[in-house]
């Protein structure tokens, strides 16, 4: 079956961006397996990846998901989305108090659909996990001062980064 890629690419971004449980519900299938770098372990059903989207909507309240490029697919099942959220950490993500800092982070959506590609079956997110801790100053910039100490605790010499 031929994917409409304007049409999942549309769905994808108003589902993550439209704070609605039941939405995510509608775009997934019963026994979806949802992957990330700000997960533990894999998500396993519609509403583990609600939860989890939900302390992204409370801890960007403001949060937008933009395409960045081409939906690239295979014509038949696996499809790939180039994104960026862009928001205000302005609620607290897991251990770490809002910063009010500006976040833009880059990444790749990979979707397995379902065999009739209505639903997504299998969602892995690939994107930069230290370079989120950067933007929301939860670690120090590489190069930097901050980041030599780290460093130099743990080991590595104070040069390391020349």
């Amino acid at each position: 079956m031929e994917i409409d890629g304007d049409a999942l690419l549309s769905r994808v971004i108003r589902t993550i961006g439209g704070r609605d449980r039941d939405a995510v519900a509608a775009l997934v299938t019963h026994d979806v397996h949802y992957e990330d770098v700000f997960a533990d372990a894999p998500l396993l059903g519609p509403d583990r990846l609600a939860d989890h989207l939900a302390v992204l909507w409370t801890a960007f309240p403001d949060a937008r998901i933009e395409s960045t490029g081409p939906l690239l697919h295979d014509g038949d099942r696996i499809v790939a989305l180039p994104l960026r959220l862009v928001g205000n950490h302005l609620g607290p993500l897991g251990g770490v108090p809002a910063s009010e800092r500006f976040l833009n982070l880059h990444g790749m959506l990979v979707l397995e659909l379902d065999a009739a590609a209505r639903r997504v079956h299998r969602a892995r997110l690939f994107t930069d996990r230290y370079g989120a801790a950067v933007q929301l100053g939860v670690l120090p910039e590489a190069g930097s001062m901050g980041d030599r100490a780290v460093r130099a605790i743990q080991g590595f010499g104070l040069l390391w980064g020349r």
